[in-house]
């Protein structure tokens, strides 16, 4: 092994301290940054001492973002001149999560003397982290790249590299293939941390294909095990989906998920849309709302936004009455200058689409227990078309999701079952669900009442404004949602 250049240290307690941290990865988190690494955490870090390649799946709130950002101010501090570049399947992945993690644990470096030296050595940028004597040679840096235009990571060439595949199951292929190409002419490591959210591609094969997968260190951790997890975290996800649900398998248990089976909606094409880049608002569509209205006690109510090809953030309402739900729609409603309100008239919502009427919103209501409205030879019901209708525009593949951090969409989106009885395609009902204890998928069905009518018909209605809507209580449009 190369030992690092440290001529451009001129303090000789630093330079005994890179020495023997050189390949020594756990105690620099624990002496220099100040962490208190989980037994997952430090099975990685021993991990990237001994192995050039490690691959690391992993459920939801393990640690695996701290452990990068370890790796990173490692590399940075014991190796001279270095380059990392880390990519992402989405700038909100490297810039909201994993370069706001370097930043904290680059702070965090300051508390003891020693270091301190090494923090003040560097400069902490939004998209950027580089050594203050020598920024255009010894830097970190952020690159998202789409599969189609895979140029914007080129260029990392040096005698140490270090790549960060963050959440590495989604990375397009075409980043995997010019990334290959970043070499050290010392060393080269590479770590590539991710839930396991497809069956294909680099991550996949990097633990299943007897081809590939002897090239790299194979680690799995589960969010059962991890101390550090959202506390009740696997018995809400199993109580919510089921422990044999795939979004359990990946987001829990840190597996790959099964072939889909009987679920209507595949997970890959529901991850996909989740991390798409590249979907842009197009205006010429018409903004709708979908609003499924909670029938019973424990269910919730959610109005869910949708304009073309993309999702927006989704309103989930508890223990609302009639009233107070109509006030929150006409609050988004009014925000969001929507065309068209898609109400389920099914039990109380009716209630909900008769006020939201007669104060002259436009609303339309959607009877799921009718007959389908297109393909009758298709589906069994209208709840089973608009399933479908959704299946058919994700399978599209120019469709960007917006989901919470907890993935509530993705889970009620690839969990219900479905069967196919006298030819007709039939979803999995709600009461169905609840009775092998899974819950409601309330947030998927707001998504789908989006589809009850085609764009051309929504875009017809002229829509003037609700600026004289009258109502019993004033609706701020300005106040949010």
């Amino acid at each position: 092994m190369t030992r690092p250049r440290i001529e451009v240290c001129t303090d000789e307690q630093l330079k005994r301290v890179i020495t023997h941290l050189w390949d020594n990865r756990l105690d620099f988190a624990k002496e220099i940054i100040g962490m208190k690494p989980t037994s997952q955490q430090i099975e990685v870090l021993n991990a990237m001492d001994e192995h050039d390649d490690v691959v690391h799946k992993a459920g939801h709130g393990i640690g695996k973002s701290a452990i990068s950002a370890a790796l990173i101010l490692h590399y940075m501090s014991c190796r001279h001149e270095a380059r990392v570049v880390c990519t992402a399947p989405s700038k909100h992945q490297l810039n909201d999560v994993l370069w706001s993690e370097l930043s904290k644990w680059h702070r965090s470096m300051k508390v003891s003397d020693v270091g301190k030296m090494f923090a003040d050595m560097f400069i902490w940028q939004k998209e950027k982290f580089f050594h203050r004597d020598f920024p255009a040679t010894w830097f970190a840096a952020t690159r998202t790249a789409t599969k189609d235009n895979p140029e914007g990571i080129q260029g990392f060439h040096a005698e140490y590299v270090l790549k960060i595949f963050d959440e590495a199951s989604a990375v397009p292929e075409a980043i995997y293939d010019v990334l290959e190409g970043a070499t050290g002419t010392q060393e080269t490591k590479k770590y590539m941390p991710g839930n396991p959210t497809r069956l294909d591609g680099t991550f996949y094969k990097a633990f299943n294909d007897k081809n590939l997968s002897n090239f790299y260190f194979k680690i799995s951790s589960s969010c059962i095990d991890s101390p550090i997890a959202p506390k009740d975290y696997a018995v809400k996800m199993a109580a919510k989906y089921g422990v044999d649900s795939n979004i359990y398998r990946i987001r829990v248990l840190g597996e790959f998920p099964k072939q889909d089976g009987d679920s209507f909606i595949p997970f890959d094409l529901v991850q996909s849309a989740l991390v798409r880049e590249g979907v842009v608002e197009d205006l010429s569509y018409p903004l709708v709302l979908g609003v499924d209205v909670a029938r019973f006690g424990d269910d919730d109510t959610v109005i869910l936004p949708r304009r073309g090809n993309r999702t927006y953030e989704y309103k989930i309402l508890r223990h609302k009455n009639t009233m107070e739900t109509v006030g929150e729609v006409a609050r988004m409603a009014n925000k969001l200058k929507a065309n068209m309100i898609f109400v389920d008239v099914i039990g109380v919502g009716a209630g909900v689409y008769d006020r939201l009427n007669q104060l002259g919103y436009p609303v339309t209501p959607v009877n799921a227990a009718e007959s389908p409205a297109t393909q009758p030879e298709l589906y069994r019901k209208q709840r089973d078309e608009l399933w479908g209708k959704c299946r058919d525009w994700l399978e599209t593949k120019c469709v960007r999701l917006w989901d919470n951090e907890k993935g509530d969409l993705a889970g009620e989106l690839t969990t219900p079952k479905y069967s196919i009885p006298n030819g007709k395609i039939v979803i999995e009902s709600k009461d169905e669900m609840k009775k092998r204890g899974v819950a409601s998928p309330n947030i998927a069905d707001a998504l789908n009442l989006t589809f009850a009518l085609p764009s051309s018909e929504v875009g017809a209605i002229d829509i003037v404004g609700f600026d004289n809507v009258q109502s019993e209580q004033p609706f701020d449009s300005e106040a949010g949602y």
